[in-house]
């Protein structure tokens, strides 16, 4: 990961850190939750698109 994209989550935890300050404990342990379940996927998508692009179609 690149200075940008290290910056720009910075700032995203920056904000999260600030929206979830004010929530009761159990909101905010279900808010972390379903962010994680989130970017979990979206990590996981990324993935499957790049062994996608890897297969060798030739040989099948």
């Amino acid at each position: 990961m690149g200075t940008k994209e290290e910056k720009m989550l910075k700032r995203f935890k920056n904000e999260i850190a600030i929206a979830s300050s004010g929530m009761e404990k159990t909101v905010a342990a279900q808010f972390f939750s379903e962010l994680a379940d989130w970017a979990y996927a979206n990590s996981e998508a990324m993935l499957i698109d790049d062994e996608l692009d890897e297969q060798d179609y030739e040989n099948e």
